[in-house]
């Protein structure tokens, strides 16, 4: 859309006083798709002035076509329609009238903010060309094929769908038979519903097909359709914060085999998907990559493994390709034909658009997280795990940081504190994620107020004072309402001696291995993780060392969960349950005192390393 005509849209919506924001979007999309529909539907010329004249407000009232079944959307706001129609007369020559997907309009109106509270995410075009094209090279796609989105959204799969089958077998197939008999989609949204008709009336421009798209819940709804030969799209990111009890309940009884605690609903789509595929049909999926390596995916992970035959599994690697969220996707085609143990492709994206691309063995993959290698790098940490005799949950204690539930209010500086006379033996030395590095915290001058050791309010008068500035958001924190805490008590404070006492910390995100030794009693937010309990038999200043060496680093991100451009999770859970290499006892005395470099030596000598695999540990470490 071009920008002009978006910004006088905008403008037009902004000037209608009634109705939130998204039913004045609805409203003016759904006009002036009526507009767009009936100049394309007319055989005069468009860029003939006379034609806009047959076109009135009137006209589009009386016309019979598919807006009728979606007049909810239409607001009968006097002069709008008429304003749309000259907008429309005035910039033709920006409009494709053949091409028009209303999708792609309500995309630009909404802000990003808007689009996370709705939950909607759209696929650039370009990928869902990439998903499509390998299904016609596959040879998966007949005359009387049938291919269902189950999440269909503004419809952007189906109208592409359209257009390649149309491409492809040209006037051997009929319009009207694509869309009543090989195209059906799903959603639970009404405006999505009438934004895929829309646009696939548009691309296939067939006023009298019936179009096969339901407003369902693909999850929970039932419905009896014939079973597909292809269902492909973008399923639902949707955590587990986002979702009702009862809707999540609804799902734990269904989908038990692939979805538990803090699973991701998404997972749901797959094992659905194949309850209504025929043997031997494909699901092409684009969706979140964590479930190759998040802790709630173990289940989703087996599922996969042994019921389909992967064909292929792109991974963006952290590498973000929707506008406005925070999701690296994976690309994952699937065959209806069980697992039988062949190899699929895996092609690796990079933060440079750079695609590596190799054979990997579907019999590898681990139900605890699928680490996909290149064959040496494979064998480098294959090597360094066996070696490996300790899990680091036998040397330490993993602990989260502060949740305050309220930064605003707990975490001052110093003129906040001087301004307010704030009690100092309340006030801790506050850092955050971005603080940390392997060789220093950079201290920023922050502190906490630790309410949690307030035992009596009198004798803290200056900071329940202060606090009280806070105290209507502060009393209406979950644990508040439910009497677990006071009014000005951190939301979760954890053990005071646990930031008092010498430890390590780290971030939970990072680029690399950030494990810093901490002796100044730094207290820290919950970005931040902290390591104590140490095991007596293991030198802390070794543990420290190994965590931070480049050894452990490579062995760490063949694990962790990539959520960024070369950023990893340091998640406790993963951590806690990778390995470590420790010593004979008698060696250990050699050892206490080791910095970065010796260490990394000693350990290229522990696990045999040779050049070559040096080579692929600094790839790891220093290019991400």
């Amino acid at each position: 859309m071009h920008k002009t005509l978006l910004k006088e849209l905008i403008s037009l919506i902004k000037k209608i006083d009634s109705h939130d924001y998204i039913t004045k979007v609805k409203y003016i999309i759904f006009i002036f798709s009526k507009i767009i529909y009936q100049c394309r539907a007319s055989e005069a010329n468009i860029s003939e002035e006379l034609f806009f004249l047959n076109i009135t407000p009137n006209f589009l009232h009386n016309n019979k076509n598919i807006f009728n079944e979606y007049e909810i959307f239409n607001l009968n706001i006097s002069g709008i329609e008429s304003s749309i129609l000259n907008l429309i007369k005035a910039n033709k020559d920006n409009i494709d009238f053949n091409d028009f997907k209303p999708a792609e309009l309500y995309e630009s109106m909404l802000t990003a903010g808007e689009k996370k509270v709705l939950g909607q995410v759209y696929t650039p075009v370009d990928i869902i060309n990439k998903m499509l094209d390998q299904l016609f090279d596959l040879d998966l796609i007949g005359k009387n094929t049938k291919l269902l989105d189950p999440a269909c959204g503004g419809g952007y799969f189906l109208i592409e769908a359209f257009k390649k089958i149309k491409s492809y077998f040209g006037d051997e197939i009929e319009d009207k038979h694509i869309i009543e008999s090989m195209l059906f989609g799903i959603d639970v949204d009404d405006f999505s519903i009438f934004m895929t008709k829309v646009g696939l009336m548009f691309a296939g421009f067939s006023t009298e097909a019936e179009f096969n798209i339901f407003r369902l819940d693909y999850l929970t709804d039932t419905f009896e359709m014939d079973k597909f030969d292809i269902i492909v799209g973008n399923p639902p990111y949707v955590g587990h914060k986002n979702s009702t009890c009862e809707y999540k309940k609804a799902l734990y009884e269904k989908y038990s085999e692939v979805f538990y605690n803090k699973a991701d609903i998404s997972y749901c789509f797959f094992k659905k998907s194949r309850e209504i595929l025929k043997p031997g049909g494909v699901i092409s999926f684009i969706t979140s990559r964590y479930f190759m390596e998040a802790l709630y995916a173990d289940r989703i992970r087996a599922y996969i493994k042994n019921n389909f035959n992967i064909i292929s599994l792109v991974d963006f690697s952290g590498n973000n390709i929707f506008k406005g969220a925070m999701v690296s996707p994976a690309l994952i085609t699937l065959e209806n034909n069980g697992w039988n143990k062949s190899d699929f492709s895996y092609v690796l994206i990079n933060s440079d658009s750079i695609e590596e691309k190799f054979s990997y063995s579907q019999d590898k993959l681990k139900d605890t997280g699928w680490t996909i290698l290149k064959h040496a790098d494979e064998q480098l940490f294959n090597k360094i795990e066996e070696k490996s005799n300790i899990k680091i949950q036998d040397a330490c204690k993993i602990k989260q940081g502060i949740i305050t539930g309220l930064d605003k209010a707990f975490i001052v500086d110093k003129k906040t504190i001087e301004k307010y006379n704030i009690e100092s033996d309340l006030l801790k030395k506050w850092i955050k994620n971005s603080n940390i590095s392997k060789s220093e915290v950079q201290y920023n001058n922050l502190y906490l107020i630790y309410s949690n050791i307030i035992n009596d309010e009198k004798n803290y008068p200056n900071t329940i004072k202060y606090l009280s500035f806070y105290k209507d958001k502060l009393q209406n924190r979950r644990e508040c309402l439910k009497g677990y805490r006071k009014w000005y008590e951190l939301q979760w404070g954890r053990i005071q001696s646990d930031f008092d006492n010498p430890k390590i910390i780290f971030p939970f995100k990072s680029t690399g291995s950030n494990f810093y030794f901490d002796t100044n009693k730094y207290y820290c937010s919950a970005d931040v993780y902290i390591m104590n309990n140490f095991n007596t038999h293991i030198p802390v200043n070794y543990l420290l060392s190994y965590l931070n060496s480049d050894v452990f680093e490579f062995y760490f991100k063949c694990l962790a969960k990539k959520v960024g451009t070369n950023i990893y999770e340091y998640y406790p859970n993963k951590l806690s349950e990778a390995k470590i290499y420790l010593p004979l006892e008698k060696a250990q005395q050699n050892i206490s005192d080791l910095g970065k470099i010796s260490i990394d030596i000693l350990l290229k000598k522990v696990f045999n390393i040779s050049e070559e695999e040096v080579n692929i540990i600094y790839k790891y470490v220093h290019e991400g």
